[in-house]
């Protein structure tokens, strides 16, 4: 499977487990697409893909193409040996009465393949195949049952009814192997056995048999395939043992079962390919539903506008996206959950506090656009060391190539921050030399 259809099956499951189960925590995820110069679908495509590799869903997805790819293998062998088999009964008598064996070798796979035709016209969803069911069971069984309930269902919904025609190539696939194997067991033994053929019947006359025999071989001629003359037809109500008799009904019967069992499968399986490999490059997201109209309002590209006091007066800071610096550069102090009264050194550069939701995300965009060669950040001891606060950290950790955290006080907390072993430094640290 290519990657990018992979891609697309991983935001249309995000985009079911969200609509199931609510949206995931993405804040700093958002950021990073945020700060991606590409279209709203990318970005869209490119927070899945960041999501699934944190919970767990990319690497389920890989287990389950793994599964798939295995249990198509077991199916595939599975099909040659039940075409072997199939083979072998319909030449299991001797003498072989024709048109029973004929209704052995092609029963099944013309039962099978009106049924396929009637589910796919009318049943556009799935394709309808006993083969095709016994597949999805299998990787369901190799794969966590969990994973296969939220990406299957993506996945058939991401396709909707052009899923048919994968399904249709699945399931002709797995019939030309059946028939193939047939065909290859059936010039085997045609090749090293001696076999007299026979047709019998109670309501139908000979003559009725012999206008069928015509009929039926007349598509087999055009390509090579000879029909038994009238005579050998009507000779044929019993067992001839003569060498002429035994090749031109031998030839007669493999030519009927490739015209009408091997090639129509064969077909149908090109066919379904074509339309599939069609299909399938054509195949994107449905940005017009509701959830997928906010994600591309909430992943805009950033524009960031951080004001903040220092001695000489106000100071802004705009910064466009479209001028994005990759090398970090600068050195900064932020403050985190400290009161606003506070007064930071006037030797360095304060981006500001990191105290309200607003205040978080105007400095972490304007990180995630320039990040820090240098970035120290002013905690206050008293505050605990909880998750939402280290997780806080992380992500101001990520967008600097060095980082240190100040201690500004001796608090309650002390021993609590001191035993996370955290790299510390003062605010001369930001004027030592990179």
């Amino acid at each position: 499977m290519r990657e990018e259809l992979k891609s697309l099956w991983i935001a249309q499951t995000i985009h079911l487990i969200e609509q199931e189960s609510g949206r995931f925590a993405d804040q700093d995820i958002n950021r990073q697409v945020r700060a991606a110069q590409t279209s709203s679908i990318n970005r869209i495509v490119m927070r899945a893909l960041m999501l699934s590799k944190k919970n767990g869903l990319f690497s389920a997805q890989q287990t389950l193409l793994r599964a798939a790819n295995l249990s198509f293998i077991i199916l595939i062998f599975l099909s040659i040996m039940l075409g072997a088999s199939l083979a072998l009964s319909a030449l299991s008598q001797d003498p072989i009465n024709l048109y029973w064996a004929l209704f052995s070798l092609l029963g099944v796979h013309l039962v099978t393949l009106v049924v396929w035709l009637m589910s796919f016209f009318f049943f556009s969803n799935w394709g309808g195949s006993i083969l095709v069911y016994c597949w999805l069971w299998l990787t369901k069984k190799f794969s966590q049952k969990k994973t296969v309930q939220q990406l299957i269902p993506a996945f058939v919904e991401l396709f909707g009814s052009q899923i048919r025609w994968l399904i249709g190539f699945i399931l002709n696939l797995f019939w030309t192997f059946i028939l193939t194997s047939a065909l290859v067991v059936l010039v085997v033994l045609f090749s090293t056995e001696h076999y007299r053929f026979e047709w019998k019947t109670t309501l139908l006359s000979s003559g009725t048999i012999i206008d069928l025999t015509h009929y039926l071989g007349s598509i087999p001629a055009l390509i090579g395939f000879t029909i038994p003359n009238d005579d050998v037809i009507r000779a044929s109500e019993h067992a001839l043992n003569s060498g002429d008799a035994r090749f031109a009904w031998a030839v007669w019967l493999l030519g009927v079962f490739i015209v009408y069992g091997v090639a129509i499968r064969f077909l149908c399986m090109i066919v379904c390919a074509i339309n599939w490999l069609i299909c399938s490059r054509k195949v994107k997201l449905d940005t017009k539903h509701p959830h997928f109209q906010v994600l591309t309002n909430e992943l805009q590209p950033i524009s960031v506008n951080i004001e903040d006091e220092d001695k000489n007066g106000e100071r802004s800071i705009n910064y466009s996206p479209y001028h994005y610096v990759e090398n970090a550069k600068g050195a900064f102090l932020v403050a985190i959950d400290i009161t606003e009264s506070w007064t930071p050194p006037n030797s360095v550069t304060f981006l500001g506090f990191l105290n309200t939701r607003e205040q978080r995300r105007n400095i972490l965009d304007y990180l995630q656009l320039t990040p820090a060669k240098k970035l120290l950040i002013a905690i206050d001891t008293d505050r605990a060391p909880d998750r939402g606060m280290l997780n806080l950290i992380n992500q101001l950790m990520n967008k600097s190539q060095q980082n240190r955290l100040w201690f500004i006080n001796n608090g309650k907390q002390m021993k609590n921050w001191q035993a996370l072993s955290l790299q510390l430094a003062t605010p001369t640290w930001l004027s030592e030399e990179f």
